[in-house]
């Protein structure tokens, strides 16, 4: 026992050595349609404003943020004309962190469906592919 446990630690030490992290990977919930999405999230707003506000670390993954003014709140929390922060949640171990090569979807043109979880005070799309949608 005593050697199995000091095997681990060298690992974890030689690992920390030469740079490398575990990093867990999220298993993402598919959404099939806007209904689905909305009763998956705790709020469900319109914006046609979405200004970059820095980063935030979600899943040991740093995250847009943006502050975004709300045209129409649809379920939740939040009142039209609120400005909140929210953070576009990231798929760190995909190849696009936002599911295809066309970047964060909260950079889509306006007006943008936001479907959002909150999580320590902070606001986020509740998936990296499924967060944001078209509000047309």
């Amino acid at each position: 026992m005593k050697r199995a446990v000091a095997v681990v630690v060298f690992a974890v030490i030689a690992g920390s050595l030469t740079g490398c992290t575990t990093q867990a990977c999220a298993s993402w919930v598919s959404f099939e349609t806007d209904a689905e999405r909305a009763a998956g999230s705790q709020a469900v707003v319109v914006t046609s404003s979405a200004e970059p506000d820095g980063t935030a670390r979600i899943m040991e993954y740093d995250t847009n943020v943006y502050l975004v003014t709300v045209d129409a709140a649809e379920k939740g929390d939040i009142a039209v004309g609120d400005r909140i922060r929210v953070a576009s949640t990231a798929d760190a171990c995909g190849t696009y962190p936002y599911g295809d090569a066309g970047g964060d979807p909260m950079l889509g043109p306006a007006p943008l469906r936001l479907f959002l979880d909150e999580e320590g005070g902070t606001w986020r799309t509740i998936t990296p592919f499924d967060g944001v949608r078209p509000a047309s």
